[in-house]
């Protein structure tokens, strides 16, 4: 048993006749919808700071709670607090984690429901935030697969927290008793530290590395210590003049609005985070002590309920949006009045059934009322067992017969590809795919990858260098990252009498066009690599060289343009006709191929229930206006032009198979395998076009 307690005396406040605060519920209420119309449908668009007023509220209550058991008590007792925590998260949690992987392997299968059973496994422990971080997850990303398990993340930051606060007040506590200072006041002190530096690393870290501060604890911590300020200060804001209370608790609810409706991803968590938080702090401050103000949109009876079922709500409300998403249109109005209705079926259920009766029951106790701590770790290993089991057991399952690249045969003529796009076309149930179309955003990727090509450091000889012995012609790729899966068609289609080299830059086009870019070191990585690209080709002074670069670009243009209005895709011509003429005179066999069509979300469409029409995409009017206008310039400049359309679409219609290879791994990238199949045709081609040596 392990139970630590200090005897440190904390200064006596008023005591409250009840410690239940109708406006902070009030506040959680507010908090969990604002994330919730985020999530679905993107609106209010700052909706996603919901999160960061849950960590100031929790950082009031919790150390509230701690206080008024240290007065009461004398001691602060590890064990009850820690039992509390377990019976506050655990059930409920572990009941939303074992669903949502059931739900995975049912609905997504494959890759994507092992990663998600990862997720879980992480998120059991509370270290989601760091796995999330870890992979490089960009909570912004408005391409690719969300888990739906990564609000998770936010479970981790509290609970990593709490791991530590409870012993560091109390030993504050200890030391002030010990120094005859007072107690709240060295508490005080520690948290401003905590702030401090928390907020200091924060702002470097948000700057220098967006994607992991979002996600971490070190981050974070200034939110949650500083609802804990609010709380150790409370007998301060106990002696405030009851007519500020009013105006003071209306201002941080009308900045609370404010940063939900205004603010945006751009500076999180710090500075980002600074008004939401602040405007919460400033609510529970004017409700400290005094005659309460009147905060009808806080206080009534439906915010108040809403509040109490705010964590199961917030628990179910991703998985809902995740699996909805798979059969219906999302960001739309009507979907979020979906989204609501099941997750308050769902959240009342779990309040009612698990979260309230398991927080209330004696389960984990002892006689005397104190944790049994064989009993919590029994109980969490069994549970972690039974998640990891369910998370993992279907893996080799779902992976029989599906992870080989198969029988497929090479496509040799496109009269071949045609019969097969109209095939897939008129199929009205899913063929058995290799890869699956629930593994294909991660086994079809190209091996390239792991040979440096996605970054190439163009210092490294060897990076992205695929040589042959005895070869006595040598080919270059440029271009981003729609030149890389090129490579395994390249490579075949040239044969072992060509050396390979890549000079590409994942998200870089080698078009010398003005762009804007997701951060400033994106930048400045692209605008440094496309002019050394280009002087290591006429180095290695190729025998051919090949480009592909992404059409959308157009759209990441800086000034923007209109693209369909000429504006875009005349500059993006422009452009395109400089660079072949700068190739041209660093080899006479410059072949440009254009990205295929771009489509919607790939995997997300081949769900369970589904048919191979779900997955079927249109040919946008953005792709023939770009590679019209490409393609006449780059004949203007003498370079060879090669279009793809005819390879994954026929009459406008692009299916998500040819035969039993899926095409696309997500909605610009063709996978490898489909990539090493076309290699045929592409030979042919540049046969055609008389750019092979002999």
């Amino acid at each position: 048993m392990l139970a630590s307690t200090t005897s440190a005396r904390v200064e006596a406040a008023p005591v409250a006749q009840h410690h239940r605060r109708l406006d902070v519920q009030g506040l959680r209420a507010v908090a969990v919808l604002a994330v919730i119309a985020n999530h679905a449908m993107g609106w209010p668009r700052g909706g996603f700071l919901g999160v960061d007023v849950f960590f100031v509220v929790s950082g009031f209550i919790i150390t509230a709670l701690l206080l008024r058991e240290h007065e009461r008590t004398d001691r602060i007792s590890f064990a009850d607090f820690y039992r509390r925590r377990v019976k506050r998260i655990f059930p409920a949690a572990t009941l939303v984690l074992a669903v949502t992987v059931v739900a995975s392997w049912l609905v997504f299968g494959g890759e994507r429901a092992r990663q998600i059973g990862f997720d879980a496994v992480a998120s059991f422990f509370f270290v989601g935030n760091w796995r999330f971080a870890a992979e490089g997850v960009d909570y912004w990303a408005d391409t690719g697969e969300t888990s739906p398990l990564q609000h998770y993340w936010s479970l981790g930051v509290e609970e990593q927290f709490y791991l530590i606060w409870p012993a560091i007040l109390a030993l504050a506590a200890f030391i002030a008793i010990r120094r005859g200072a007072r107690v709240r006041v060295v508490i005080g002190a520690v948290l401003a530290i905590v702030v401090a530096g928390s907020l200091a690393w924060g702002f470097w870290q948000t700057g220098a590395q967006p994607t992991v501060a979002y996600f971490s604890s070190l981050t974070r911590a200034w939110e949650l210590a500083l609802g804990a300020l609010v709380a150790v200060a409370g007998p301060v804001f106990e002696r405030m003049r009851d007519e500020w209370r009013a105006p003071l608790a209306w201002f941080g609810i009308l900045a609370l609005c404010a940063s939900f409706l205004l603010l945006d991803e751009g500076g999180m968590p710090v500075p980002g985070a600074l008004p939401a938080t602040l405007a919460t702090a400033a609510i529970i401050i004017a409700g400290t002590g005094g005659r309460q103000p009147e905060l009808w949109p806080l206080t009534n009876k439906a915010s108040v309920a809403i509040g109490d079922w705010s964590f199961s709500l917030y628990l179910w409300h991703l998985p809902v949006i995740v699996f909805l998403g798979t059969i219906v249109t999302v960001h739309q109005r009507k979907f979020l009045v979906a989204v609501l209705a099941i997750t308050f079926v769902l959240a009342i259920a779990t309040y009612y059934l698990i979260e309230n009766p398991l927080r209330r029951a004696r389960w984990l106790t002892s006689d005397s009322g104190r944790l049994s701590w064989a009993a919590t770790g029994v109980t969490a290993v069994a549970v972690a067992a039974g998640v990891a089991a369910t998370a993992l057991a279907p893996a080799p399952l779902a992976a029989i017969g599906t992870t080989s690249i198969g029988l497929a045969m090479p496509l040799t003529t496109q009269e071949q590809v045609e019969t097969e796009l109209r095939e897939a076309l008129h199929d009205t149930e899913w063929p058995q795919l290799t890869p699956t179309m629930a593994d294909v955003a991660t086994l079809g990727l190209p091996e390239e990858d792991q040979e440096g090509c996605s970054k190439v450091d163009l210092a490294d000889p060897s990076a992205c260098n695929f040589t042959h012995e005895g070869a006595t012609h040598t080919a270059v790729v440029m271009g981003d990252s729609t030149s890389i899966v090129l490579l395994p068609m390249i490579r075949k289609a040239l044969g072992d009498d060509w050396n390979v080299k890549g000079l590409m830059m994942a998200g870089c086009y080698q078009v010398d066009i003005t762009r804007w870019y997701d951060s400033d070191e994106a930048k400045e990585a692209c605008e440094a690599h496309k002019p050394a690209a280009l002087d290591e080709a006429r180095a290695l002074d190729p025998d051919l060289i090949i480009v592909s670069n992404l059409y959308t670009g157009v759209y990441h243009l800086d000034p923007p343009a209109d693209a369909l209005d000429g504006g875009g895709s005349y500059r993006w011509a422009f452009e395109t006709e400089k660079l072949a003429s700068k190739l041209k005179q660093v080899t006479d066999d410059v072949v440009f191929i254009v990205s295929p069509p771009r489509r919607e979300e790939q995997i997300g469409c081949s769900v369970a229930g589904s048919v191979p029409a779900d997955c079927v995409h249109t040919v946008d009017d953005l792709y023939r206006e770009v590679t019209e206008g490409a393609a006449a310039a780059v004949a203007d400049a003498g370079a060879t032009y090669l279009t793809t359309e005819e390879w994954f679409c026929v009459d406008g219609s692009c299916p998500a198979f040819v035969g039993s290879t899926p095409t696309m791994r997500d909605d610009i990238h063709m996978t490898r395998q489909y990539s090493a199949l076309l290699a045929p045709l592409l030979r042919d081609r540049l046969e055609e076009a008389g750019v092979l040596g002999e």
